[in-house]
């Protein structure tokens, strides 16, 4: 679907799905209100899935050798870039990452900036 081109970091995660109220809920105590993932993709998609199964760009998790997954503080710093291209004609949703409550974000979610080029002939 797509072909990495160019990767700053080179480590993501495809462990975790969207984040969702009920995460947030689980773990915090604050799932009300909170922005997530799920929500946000549903949203922009038009949709109502209850698990969406993103690639967590830049997401820096490792599984230990008891079974735990960790989120660890990213390797991306602001500037990092990511590259695919499109093989195929093909619908994404797209989020920030609205975790402050955990290394994911170091503590500090931001903006992440989506540039969308059409190659004619490719």
């Amino acid at each position: 679907m797509f072909k990495v081109v160019h990767d700053d970091v080179q480590c993501h995660d495809v462990l975790f799905p969207a984040c969702s109220k009920a995460m947030y809920d689980f773990f915090y105590q604050n799932g009300t209100d909170h922005s997530n993932c799920l929500d946000n993709i549903n949203r922009a998609l038009g949709t109502n899935r209850n698990i969406i199964q993103p690639i967590n760009f830049f997401m820096n998790t490792r599984v230990e050798e008891n079974g735990k997954i960790v989120i660890a503080k990213p390797l991306s710093k602001a500037g990092d870039q990511l590259t695919l291209r499109a093989l195929e004609n093909c619908i994404i949703g797209i989020s920030a990452c609205s975790v402050s409550e955990a290394d994911t974000n170091s503590g500090n979610c931001t903006s992440l900036e989506v540039t969308i080029d059409e190659i004619e002939g490719n």
